[in-house]
């Protein structure tokens, strides 16, 4: 029989130290049950704890993991580095399509990662290559959920342009310390409170650490008691809302519009590989172009019309 008396939690409370950090107490506890039930919330939180990670990166002209591009400090493997350590946080949804697109000479920093959905990070002032000369800095990535980091994404190699795609497959927790202690009371020495300590690298709130393991903690459990006759409860869906930053087909590849090879060549002569970078160009842009004439602007603008585009927009991504 279960003794409701040796097992009698009847309080959770959340103190929240700072965004990284925050104090769970539970209580109260009569017996060992809130040593096991710590040790037990430390190593599931440990295995629940996903966050957000790039997993795909392909950068301009780039074919080889050792690599030095011209008029850049670092080398391509040191990019990767830095690429690797910054913090993503996406917001409802699991993948997001990352771009940097700078023109030095100038200091590319994580700030300067621009998304077709809505991202938050963490170290913003990240640097991520230095840039000395004239030189065109073109990157393309995809920041993945680290619960499916192993899935591979075969058509990122074609997206926009075609470079080595080098797949990142370390899969760093968001935890950065998790510790717990127990208080004992000094009326009832038998009476003790469990604190749990959660510090996070802000990718993901501690108190969303601490709700996913009791998540995964119940969807196991679940099982257990399906077996032992337990009553089932009505599953409840809960339906997430994607939030785009800004219209994810200005991110798509010229190749989309199906333009002619002599257009499309014309085009990416001169760094426009966006349907995004094409956008913001003006008519006298583009006939500016060499070899670009008056048909191969009514193509474009033709292209454009049965998407239901123009010429001269401003767009919320500006490099």
């Amino acid at each position: 029989m279960f003794n409701k008396k040796n097992f009698f939690i009847n309080n959770l409370s959340i103190k929240k130290i700072d965004f990284f950090r925050s104090i769970i107490k539970i209580e109260p506890f009569l017996n060992t049950y809130s040593d096991t039930l710590g040790n037990f919330l430390r190593r599931t939180l440990f295995l629940t704890s996903f966050c957000y990670k790039i997993s795909h990166v392909k950068i301009y002209n780039v074919n080889s993991f050792y690599f030095n591009i011209k008029g850049i400090s670092e080398s391509v493997d040191e990019i990767v580095e830095n690429l690797k350590n910054i913090i993503i946080s996406i917001k409802n949804d699991y993948s997001a399509n990352l771009l940097i697109k700078k023109k030095g000479p100038c200091i590319v920093q994580a700030k300067d990662i621009y998304s077709d959905k809505k991202i938050l990070i963490i170290n913003p002032e990240k640097i991520i290559a230095n840039i000395n000369c004239n030189v065109f800095f073109f990157v393309i990535m995809k920041c993945i959920h680290s619960s499916f980091f192993k899935i591979i994404d075969k058509n990122f190699e074609k997206k926009i342009f075609f470079s080595k795609v080098f797949y990142l497959k370390e899969n760093n927790s968001c935890l950065i310390n998790v510790n717990y202690f127990i208080h004992k009371s000094k009326i009832n020495i038998k009476i003790k409170k469990l604190f749990l300590d959660i510090e996070t690298n802000g990718s993901i709130s501690p108190e969303e650490c601490f709700k996913n393991s009791l998540f995964y903690i119940k969807k196991y459990f679940d099982v257990f008691f399906s077996l032992l006759g337990f009553n089932k409860k009505k599953k409840i869906e809960l339906f997430k809302e994607k939030i785009l930053k800004i219209n994810p087909l200005f991110f798509r590849s010229i190749d989309n519009l199906e333009l002619s090879i002599r257009s499309s060549n014309c085009l990416k002569s001169k760094n426009i590989f966006l349907i995004g970078d094409l956008l913001k160009k003006n008519e006298n842009d583009l006939l500016k172009i060499p070899k670009f004439g008056n048909k191969c602007l009514n193509e474009v603008k033709k292209m454009l019309f049965e998407k239901k585009l123009s010429l001269n927009m401003k767009i919320d991504y500006e490099f």
